[in-house]
């Protein structure tokens, strides 16, 4: 009945960042995924120039129950829960007077050069969104249900206990998911989830199988432009 009754919404684009920092490690993905604090200032001053306004997943989801218009949004993610995110993301982010997703792994966070608690709280506090990235780093589709009911509601469970407020998203780490994935965040209470790939959509319009446009270092004026001249993206939303 729920599907009989879904509603077809325009949802807004959606930005992943992984780090911002002065410097990056050695590595290559890392180095591609770190951007520097200039560079994420002036992408958010490019979102302010052109009008654009940046949301949290709460009033996202309130937005589109309530049938606003939401063609004017951005919404900002940053995965894996790095402390370069509180050191430097999120003073910028109040600089600009913007909000952002931070996708969390439980099981780091106050590990060496990922949050603490400390962090996490005076960020959700500040009206930053904070989601689920499980409790490690798990790939979900290479688990069987035990194992990622264990990641997902182990992720919720204890973001709700220590923020005091509902989770509502859950990005998959390596954007893999599977139908038991979507049919277990239901379970959980989640409403969103966000994958990195169109490659691993089977369903397009599925809140649970959002894609996200990877920012990475150096990515020009032109190309961070472009990011918003694709084609609008649509999502089934049950009441």
């Amino acid at each position: 009945m729920a599907a009989l009754l879904a509603v077809l919404l325009a949802f807004p684009t959606v930005l992943m960042y992984h780090r911002v920092d002065v410097s990056a490690p050695s590595d290559y993905v890392s180095q591609a995924l770190t951007v520097s604090p200039a560079q994420f200032a002036a992408e958010l001053q490019y979102l302010h120039d052109k009008g654009l306004r940046t949301v949290g997943i709460a009033e996202l989801e309130r937005d589109l129950r309530q049938h606003r218009s939401v063609a004017r949004e951005v919404l900002l993610t940053f995965d894996d829960g790095y402390d370069d995110q509180y050191g430097y993301a999120f003073p910028i982010l109040q600089r600009y007077g913007d909000v952002a997703t931070f996708f969390v792994n439980v099981g780091t966070i106050g590990t060496p050069r990922h949050m603490t608690w400390d962090d996490v709280g005076p960020m959700a506090r500040a009206g930053m969104s904070i989601g689920c990235h499980g409790v490690t780093h798990a790939d979900l589709s290479e688990l069987a249900a035990p194992q990622q009911t264990y990641q997902i509601d182990r992720c919720v469970q204890m973001l709700s206990a220590h923020l005091h407020s509902q989770v509502l998203a859950y990005a998959y780490p390596s954007g893999s998911f599977d139908a038991e994935t979507i049919a277990l965040e239901q379970q959980a209470g989640l409403i969103f989830g966000f994958t990195t790939d169109p490659r691993f959509q089977t369903d397009a319009q599925s809140p649970y199988e959002l894609t996200r446009r990877r920012i990475k270092s150096g990515m020009s004026a032109a190309d961070f432009a472009a990011l918003f001249g694709t084609r609008q993206a649509y999502i089934k939303l049950s009441p």
